[in-house]
């Protein structure tokens, strides 16, 4: 016959398992999430970037415009 003492720590040990695998799907799902957010992140960065190039060429060409109207 088993002890009280070891059915409680196998009753406690089933509950520790289930929450452990609980734990891990709902870890999975986070995973899963962030890297969706690292995927747009990515584009969003992307497009920053190639908005301040373009940016900063507009401003040279628009100076490099005024430098030619001005032709003292």
């Amino acid at each position: 016959m088993e002890s009280p003492h070891e059915v409680q720590q196998k009753n406690l040990l089933s509950r520790i398992i289930v929450n452990v695998e609980k734990l891990n799907e709902v870890l999975e799902e986070v995973n899963d999430r962030m890297e969706e957010l690292n995927n747009m992140n990515h584009d969003i960065t992307m497009l920053s970037h190639i908005w301040s190039n373009f940016d900063r060429n507009v401003a040279l060409n628009l100076d490099n415009i005024g430098a030619f109207e001005n032709p003292a």
